[in-house]
């Protein structure tokens, strides 16, 4: 009978601590590219105007998510022409869980360039920030266009 409740009791432990696991990734959605920060791949890309959500330890932590703000900085790469500025304020952000979720701006010359992401958040007496990672922004592709049917007669 000891042997049982001690066995209950570990898988019992290991689930509560999985459950806590879980609930702490914020909700995968087909149409959201979730960013990682540190990320050793090559540099990824992110579409004009892409759903994006930046997780990070800093987000957890936020009392109130009016003070969140992400900042895409240029960080051009050889061969990249200059977009007339060097960073933008990502607007129209909404934290979620641990995640902060946004559309990435539709800023002018902003596409064919590369930026680092980065997320900051104003918690009164101390601010903190986090890596979102740097990306190669391109622009949609354009829907193909219908090709119109001819009546014969």
């Amino acid at each position: 009978m000891r042997k049982i409740g001690l066995g209950t009791a570990v898988v019992a432990g290991a689930m509560l601590l999985s459950a806590s696991a879980f609930a702490q990734t914020p909700p995968v959605n087909d149409k959201l590219k979730q960013i990682a920060p540190g990320s050793n791949e090559p540099v990824p890309n992110l579409a004009l105007g892409e759903d994006v959500a930046i997780s990070c330890e800093a987000i957890e932590r936020v009392a109130d998510p009016s003070d969140v703000r992400v900042v895409l900085t240029i960080a051009a790469l050889p061969g990249e022409t200059s977009t007339g500025y060097k960073k933008i304020l990502a607007i129209n952000e909404k934290v979620m869980g641990s995640a902060v979720h946004l559309k990435v701006p539709n800023a002018p010359d902003l596409a064919n360039h590369t930026v680092d992401l980065a997320v900051y958040v104003a918690d009164g007496t101390k601010n903190n920030d986090c890596d979102g990672g740097k990306y190669r922004i391109v622009e949609t592709k354009a829907p193909a266009a219908a090709t119109p049917i001819r009546n014969p007669g």
